[in-house]
């Protein structure tokens, strides 16, 4: 791992911080000795690698993804990452089965109830303009459909898109807010369609 033990504690800290969880959870959860635990930060000590993947896996975190997670803790702030993979307003993305992690974003805390379950992808392509923009990295959840008219991150037919559902009786309207597209009906049980989850909030590319 290159990073010195204060980077580390660091980030661990910021992590804690945002699960609002303390070094006395953290240690029940991984068997830690919580005085080992204080005295290793005190003294700047890196945990060991045993040590070290307990800590990650408590955290769902890859050691490649901790290694690019911030380090500065801010109050009212939750990080999320950013993912390779885009969702096309437009033409429609290649979705892969998996995708390493670019960056953090910074997200207001209230977002903190979808802590959990939030990701963030980049936009691409001008079918939801003027709501999104190409380069626009949106904030979603993974909770699927929550019964509500929205914008949404979705598979359809293998490609991932960003577009505004609505929903009626027994289908679901795919609606680009740019009116150069026309909208899709799509039946609510089709095997072609799945929901990935709500946008729930979007950091715009300044355009210009």
């Amino acid at each position: 791992m290159t990073m010195d033990a204060e980077k580390f504690w660091k980030k661990v800290k910021l992590l804690l911080n945002e699960k609002n969880k303390n070094q006395e959870w953290l240690c029940e959860k991984t068997g830690i000795i919580l005085s080992t635990l204080r005295n290793k930060i005190h003294l700047d000590r890196m945990p060991t690698l045993e040590e070290t993947l307990k800590i990650l896996k408590l955290f769902n975190l890859s050691m490649e993804e901790f290694l690019v997670y911030p380090e500065k803790i801010q109050k009212n702030i939750l990080n999320i990452p950013v993912y390779e993979q885009a969702f096309s307003a437009g033409k429609g993305q290649f979705i892969p089965d998996s995708a390493d992690i670019l960056e953090y974003v910074s997200v207001p805390s209230d977002l903190k109830k979808y802590a959990e379950n939030l990701r963030a992808a980049y936009v691409r392509g001008d079918s939801m303009e003027p709501t999104l923009f190409d380069g626009d990295r949106i904030i979603f959840d993974d909770m699927g459909y929550d019964g509500q008219d929205g914008i949404y991150a979705v598979i359809y037919n293998g490609s991932g898109f960003v577009k505004r559902l609505q929903k009626r009786n027994d289908s679901l309207r795919i609606i680009s807010d740019n009116k150069i597209y026309a909208p899709i009906e799509e039946a609510s049980e089709s095997e072609n369609f799945t929901i990935i989850g709500k946008v729930r909030y979007v950091i715009h590319k300044l355009q210009g």
